[in-house]
């Protein structure tokens, strides 16, 4: 059970690492435009404040969200896992796009149409985060699979 946990918060983390690199990248691509000098110390320097500044220091911190999405997801996954006969590590990879989707696509419907993270403005930003969805419900899915694995032997 422990390393259930321990999986669901390291799929959040490596999520938060898409939505935090996503985020830093786009807004230095746009200081960048506007002629404003991007050196490497202020890429690492705004990443780090970035991931900081979005997972614990917010008003509400965006990582509970990923964090209770993925829950969610991964929870139905774990359900369909026993009703349906598919690869349970493809259906938490999916699960995990799933709630990303949810979070950076249909969240916004429901505050007015307002992005709550600046790096999924653009199709492009949502496309990332997305795909960072599926590779935590992807290392989410093999870590059980191992886990169950481990357990049979």
């Amino acid at each position: 059970m422990l390393r259930r946990i321990f999986f669901l918060l390291n799929s959040s983390l490596l999520a938060m690492c898409f939505v935090t690199l996503q985020t830093s990248i786009s807004n230095l691509l746009w200081l960048s435009s506007v002629d404003m000098p991007v050196t490497i110390q202020l890429i690492i320097s705004m990443i780090l404040q970035d991931f900081i500044g979005m997972s614990i220091l917010g008003a509400f911190p965006i990582i509970v969200v990923v964090l209770v999405g993925l829950s969610i997801a991964f929870l139905v996954a774990f359900l369909l896992s026993k009703v349906v006969k598919a690869n349970s590590t493809f259906l938490y990879t999916l699960s995990g796009g799933a709630a990303l989707f949810a979070i950076v696509v249909l969240m916004p419907l429901a505050f007015y149409d307002m992005d709550l993270i600046a790096g999924a403005r653009s199709l492009v930003g949502k496309g990332v985060l997305i795909f960072g969805g599926l590779v935590a419900g992807y290392y989410f899915g093999s870590k059980l699979k191992q886990v169950n694995g481990n357990e049979m032997s």
